[in-house]
């Protein structure tokens, strides 16, 4: 925290700083300089020791808060000591620092990991902040003329302003009929908002100035002319990098393995580097599953551990425990969430947790960049189709029908050709004006086309993109919440969550490829199966259907109306200034027990309604 002209509440502050002790339970520190205030709880991974601690000095000229893992620090510490520099302890944090000193805010640019910290030059008075490439670690922060706070989480930030939480009602409204968060630099919460990945923020203590950049933009990644070999023994090479540099620890690491592709080839690579370093080490994986078959993927759970040396851990979570603990997930994402899906990602890390695991291992980020959404293929197919590529529309066509008629989340090929013929070949005006005629793609939910039309404001509904772009926009749009999900869920349980597939280097190859090296004979992430011949078992590495990390949620509703009915009359009531709690109710009793899968609506209305009253949210 900085405070123009005036001194830090040292016992607010430091309320502040404990209100998240689950972050770093291994030890605590603050630091005090006049209107300058910097506070940290540690999570210990690489040397367990005291010299790690933080808030961390300099050259009695910097202090730095610092969180998440800077993975090459090996490699920039031999960089550093070249050019003269020496290091009294073995950690990441000390390097991180001796970097920033190297090289100002351009030593972003030479980090992989996960990071978000915080440099205050007591000789240029001014605190350097950054976050790293895609949001996976979190920064948010209020500046005023007066003040700027910054934290981890936005609880942190409530209770040092000492006021009132007040809504954003945009962004709140986007939430509720579109489903978006954390997409923009705002946040459910007016006047509090995050540094976005890829971005750094420089704060001038004496005038409270404060400015911030971009200094990473994945959609500047030049296209590659690999051929289709070259490209799969890159990605596995990258890939096996990626794994290998985040199985480091000094703490036990384990994996999240739900039986889909990318956390499979988690599982199955990682096994394969400790198999190969002649190491021992015990691997767990933890996997959520259900009774219901329709839900459930243990039979490729189990395919995978028997092709590893991992001890499984399996968990079923009951619909029973959700309201009882929804209040408390709320409580540490901050902010409402979409899905039942992050109920049982909750049960995952509190498992993982119980299992002694301090590190885990996620497949956050695949589907972004390998194309692994059913909605790439109209992307793809109108792709073919405005560059008259008719052969290969029509062999992907045909290959999309064969393989994924029998999927969980198929398509029919009509609705696919028509949003493929729409996309490539109807002007955007015209498109833009269809969809407002028909109700913006929202005809039949229980909103007045008003709030509607304010929900999608500034938003281009079919928007044409190529498939690159459509990969960016997933990383934009649904990338940065699941993210958000991630570091809550695990920090909540003191737990460090790590995602491979977004090391910058494997993303920016992936990036680089042509679109037909991720889809091909109908076959998404194409390149990733191929590359990981003979680490992924073919039962894994060949499968067709896809589930996603899902829920019977709409089984729980539809089974369990009345309850849910009574928690939806309640969040209407909290959310009464923004929704029409009347049309609502009706069209949840005209659905009664026909919620259909993959219909979220009435999940986000309860979870808004726990929200508002978590967080003792008002309205102006």
């Amino acid at each position: 925290m900085i405070r123009k002209n005036g001194e830090i509440d040292k016992e607010i502050f430091e309320q502040m700083v404990d209100l998240v002790a689950y972050r770093g339970p291994d030890d605590r520190g603050t630091y005090y300089d006049g209107g300058v205030a910097l506070g940290h709880r540690r999570l210990a991974i690489f040397d367990l020791s005291r010299e790690g601690h933080q808030p961390f000095t300099y050259r009695d000229r910097y202090v730095m808060v610092y969180n998440g893992e800077i993975y090459n620090f090996r490699e920039l510490r031999k960089q550093l000591q070249d050019k003269g520099y020496e290091f009294a302890s073995k950690t990441d944090t000390e390097v991180l620092i001796a970097m920033y000193d190297c090289y100002g805010k351009e030593c972003v640019r030479h980090l992989n990991g996960m990071w978000a910290f915080a440099v205050y030059d007591k000789q240029q008075q001014t605190v350097f902040c950054s976050r790293d490439r895609f949001g996976i670690k979190p920064f948010y922060y209020y500046h005023s003329g007066q003040a700027f706070i910054f934290a981890s989480e936005i609880k942190q930030i409530l209770l040092m302003r000492q006021g009132e939480a007040y809504a954003n009602r945009q962004r709140l409204l986007e939430y509720l009929i579109l489903g978006d968060l954390d997409y923009t630099e705002e946040t459910l919460f007016k006047d509090v908002k995050q540094l976005r990945g890829g971005y750094c923020l420089t704060l001038h203590v004496a005038t409270g100035g404060c400015s911030v950049e971009q200094y990473y933009d994945l959609g500047r990644t030049r296209a590659d002319r690999k051929n289709y070999r070259e490209a799969c023994e890159e990605f596995r090479r990258l890939f096996e990098r990626s794994v290998a540099l985040r199985l480091q620890a000094d703490v036990p690491v384990g994996y999240c393995l739900s039986g889909g592709l990318d956390s499979s080839a988690i599982v199955c690579m990682a096994d394969s580097i400790i198999a190969a370093s002649g190491k021992e080490a015990q691997q767990h994986t933890i996997s959520s599953c259900f009774e219901d078959k329709a839900y459930d993927e243990q039979e490729y759970i189990d395919e995978v551990v028997r092709h590893t040396q991992v001890t499984p851990h399996k968990i079923f979570t009951k619909e029973q425990d959700l309201f009882q603990d929804l209040d408390k997930i709320i409580w540490h994402m901050d902010e409402p969430f979409s899905s039942t899906s992050i109920f049982a990602q909750w049960h995952v890390f509190k498992s993982a947790k119980e299992q002694n695991l301090t590190v885990m291992l996620d497949g956050q980020g695949a589907d972004e960049q390998l194309a692994g959404y059913t909605g790439f293929y109209s992307v793809i197919f109108a792709y073919y189709l405005r560059r008259f590529r008719l052969i290969r529309f029509g062999r992907e066509l045909y290959y999309y029908c064969r393989n994924r008629r029998t999927s969980e989340v198929y398509v029919s090929a009509r609705d696919v050709i028509l949003n493929a013929f729409v996309s490539a070949y109807m002007p955007n005006r015209l498109k833009m004006y269809l969809k407002r005629r028909l109700g913006y793609g929202y005809a039949g939910l229980p909103f007045s086309e008003q709030l509607i039309g304010q929900a999608v404001k500034g938003r281009e509904i079919y928007q044409v993109s190529s498939p690159r772009e459509y990969s960016l926009d997933h990383m934009k749009y649904s990338m940065s919440s699941l993210l958000h999900y991630e570091d809550r869920n695990s920090m909540a349980h003191s737990i460090e969550s790590r995602v491979p597939f977004l090391d910058y280097r494997l993303a920016q190859s992936i990036y680089s490829m042509p679109v037909h090296y991720k889809i091909r004979k109908g076959m998404t992430k194409s390149v990733m199966r191929d590359a990981l011949e003979g680490i992924l078992p073919d039962k894994i590495r060949n499968r067709v259907s896809k589930l996603g990390f899902v829920t019977p949620e709409e089984k729980w509703i539809n089974e369990n109306f009345e309850q849910f009915r009574a928690q939806l009359c309640k969040a209407c009531e909290q959310l009464k200034y923004v929704i029409d709690a009347d049309r609502v109710m009706k069209w949840f009793d005209d659905n009664k027990g026909e919620i259909k899968r993959g219909n979220y609506l009435p999940w986000r209305i309860i979870c808004a309604g726990h929200w508002v009253d978590v967080f003792h949210v008002k309205f102006e």
